[in-house]
């Protein structure tokens, strides 16, 4: 973990801030719930949320057992130690929490590229790329599907390159540099998850104004 904050670090955090304020002022919510996997993410989510200057109460979830859980795991098919088993515990501690905002520490590479969408109504580095996380946190964590293209890749910096000229430039080609056959791998994982990206919730349209599709109020 980097020791001092720099200003890049300390604007971007402040910026963080003050949307996370108005979150949890729009919501009712009296602290925020950070899933805290012990990545980098969270730890800089952690770090910028729960600073002097940051939004309150912030509680750092880190449950990954529960007590009488496993056997309910167990009867559904999940297996009680793997990775997400251990995520979906997280969420549920962090859910049942009370007046609490629910918030992941997901970055930009992963939420992109990654096979799902959090279900959680916060994500307060998702502008951040894995390599942006990384100059900042020194580290950053990716699944491990998209951890494979970034290794294809040639490390998350020269994807993330990619990626940005692909998005942030706006350029159609923009994933060429990758070579086609990962280019192509990397298009298919974009569209794979785009679904969730642009319409996380869909409402049927059945009648004249319907949520989600024409009411915003």
């Amino acid at each position: 973990m980097l020791s001092e904050r720099s200003p890049r670090e300390a604007r971007l955090a402040a910026t963080v801030c003050e949307v996370v304020c108005h979150a949890l002022a729009a919501r009712g919510a009296a602290r925020v719930a950070l899933l805290d996997d012990g990545t980098p993410e969270a730890e800089l989510a952690a770090r910028w949320l729960g600073g002097p200057d940051g939004v309150g109460e912030l509680v750092c979830v880190r449950a990954e057992r529960l007590p009488g859980v496993e056997p309910l795991l167990r009867s559904l098919g999940a297996e009680p130690g793997t990775a997400r088993a251990a995520e979906e515990l997280r969420r549920l501690a962090a859910r049942l929490l009370p007046d609490a905002l629910v918030t992941n520490p997901a970055n930009k590479t992963a939420l992109l590229l990654g096979a799902a969408w959090p279900p959680e109504p916060l994500l307060p580095l998702a502008d951040l790329y894995a390599s942006q996380v990384a100059q900042l946190a020194g580290g950053c964590s990716l699944p491990p599907e998209v951890e494979a293209l970034a290794e294809a890749a040639g490390g998350v910096a020269r994807l993330d390159e990619a990626l940005t000229r692909r998005f942030e430039q706006r350029d159609p080609a923009g994933l060429a540099g990758l070579g086609a056959p990962l280019a192509e791998q990397v298009e298919a994982a974009l569209q794979q998850g785009r679904a969730a990206r642009i319409a996380p919730q869909l409402v049927p349209k059945l009648g004249y104004r319907t949520l989600t599709v024409d009411l915003f109020e």
